[in-house]
Formats: C-alpha cells, sequence, structure tokens
C-alpha cells in the first residue's frame, strides 16, 4: 500500500510540473550516476581524512542520497517557483492585452505590444511572438508556453487567447478572466494584511523583547539562582542567536508574502 501510494504521489507530482514520465526517467537515472559519483567520492575524501571507512561509508550514503534528492527535484522546485512569478503578473498583462485587442489591433502586433517591459511574463509571451514568427501555429506556440510553465491559470489565459485567435472571438472571456483574477489577488492580500499584523508582532517580540527579557534574566539570575554564563556564551547568544531569529522570522514573512505584493 505505502508504495502505491508513493507511486501515485510521484506521478501528481510529474503531472503537476508538466514532464513526462519519460523525461523523469531519464532524469532520475543521471540524477542517479552524478549522485553515486559524488558520493563515492565523498566516501573516498572522508576515509583518507578520518580513516574510518564504516563512517566515512555513512557520511557517502548521506551525501549521496542529498545530492540525488536536490538534483531530481530542485528543476521542478525552480519551475514552480517561476511560473508564480509569470502568474503573479498576469492580471496585470492580460489587462493591457484586452485593451489593444479592443482598439483593433492585429491579434500578434497586440501581444507583441504588451510585452514591452521586462517581467517574466512578458518575456514568455514573447517568446510566443517569436516561435510564430519562426513557423509555429499560435496554438502550438502557445502549447509549448504551457508545457514551460505550471499553472491553471494561465493555461485558462492561453485557450481564450486561442480561441481569440483561431476563431474571432471577442474579448470578453479575457476581460472577465482578468477581473476573476484580480478579485482573487484583492482576496489574498487583504488576508495577508490581517496576518502581518501578527508576524509584526511575533518580530517585535523577537527583536526587542526577548534581547532585553536574557539581559535582564542573566542579571537576576546570577543574583538569586546561581545561573551563570560565560562572557563568550552571552556575546555569541547576543551577536549571533537573537539576529539569526530576526532573519529567520523575516525570511518566513516574505516566504509568505504573495508575489505580486514583493514586486
Amino acid at each position: 500500500m505505502k508504495k502505491i501510494k508513493t507511486t501515485s504521489l510521484i506521478k501528481n507530482k510529474i503531472k503537476k510540473s508538466n514532464i513526462s514520465e519519460k523525461d523523469f526517467e531519464k532524469r532520475k537515472i543521471n540524477s542517479l550516476k552524478i549522485s553515486i559519483f559524488i558520493g563515492l567520492f565523498g566516501w573516498l575524501i572522508c576515509g583518507a581524512y578520518t580513516k574510518e571507512i564504516f563512517r566515512s561509508g555513512v557520511g557517502g550514503i548521506l551525501l549521496m542520497i542529498i545530492v540525488f534528492a536536490l538534483s531530481l527535484y530542485w528543476p521542478i522546485i525552480k519551475q514552480k517557483q517561476y511560473s508564480k512569478k509569470v502568474e503573479a503578473d498576469l492580471p496585470l498583462f492580460l489587462s493591457k492585452l484586452v485593451s489593444e485587442l479592443r482598439v483593433g489591433k492585429d491579434f500578434v502586433k497586440a501581444l507583441k505590444n504588451s510585452c514591452q517591459g521586462k517581467k517574466e511574463i512578458e518575456t514568455e509571451y514573447l517568446r510566443v511572438v517569436k516561435d510564430f514568427k519562426n513557423g509555429s501555429s499560435i496554438s502550438e506556440a502557445l502549447k509549448k508556453m504551457n508545457q514551460r510553465i505550471i499553472g491553471i491559470n494561465i493555461k485558462r489565459a492561453n485557450s481564450s487567447l486561442n480561441n481569440i485567435y483561431l476563431h474571432g472571438s471577442s474579448s470578453d472571456t479575457l476581460k472577465k478572466l482578468t477581473d476573476d483574477l484580480l478579485i482573487r489577488q484583492k482576496i489574498e492580500s487583504k488576508e495577508f494584511s490581517g496576518k502581518m499584523v501578527v508576524y509584526a508582532l511575533v518580530f517585535i517580540a523577537v527583536s526587542a523583547i526577548m534581547p532585553s527579557m536574557f539581559q535582564s534574566f542573566i542579571l537576576i539570575g546570577s543574583y538569586f539562582m546561581k545561573i551563570s554564563f560565560t562572557p563568550l556564551q552571552v556575546f555569541f547568544i547576543i551577536v549571533l542567536l537573537f539576529p539569526a531569529l530576526d532573519v529567520s522570522i523575516l525570511y518566513m514573512i516574505h516566504s509568505k508574502t504573495p508575489i505580486f505584493l514583493r514586486q
């Protein structure tokens, strides 16, 4: 049962990342070769340095597992992060494209005019225009983009664009999709602003209250509780530990921030 569950989870990840099973198998074989080589190399170096074959072998196996996992799944993680950046700018891009189409411009020209900036989504749709100029149809160019980008909203937008180009449909469906995405972003921004109050309180507590309480605890504890800290320990706690906690909280807040609010 566990094997069936793990294989189904892997297949779901492959489907979500737009990677075919053959490509994933090739990547798995290449990652295994690289991890075995690096694991053996690490084992030899650790064995020569420590002269303990068993411990160095365990370290080499752990290194092999880490390298295998990173080389196999890191490209998928990077693809998902890039796709989120592309989707974050989708509403503004579609609103520009809708205005260009309603003026009456040609589809390809309107698509190109909407890609005047340097954002990820504009780069992707410029690739669609270039693929079209190199001989691909709009349907094929948009399909290639769907394979590069992981996201339902991108697929919905590209499906609407394909219908507009092929059948001469109006841009009303695209406008409705744009309004829907903008409403979702407003809801996300309101939810994040509510959570930001809690994040700010936690950050103030860790950055200001905890260091002062720690210093008071040292002074009182040294007199009444016979708790002693060496000057080096106090130095490392104040100079390294508390700043590290501050940085980790800031990183957590940054990771929780919606991508469209980071830009």
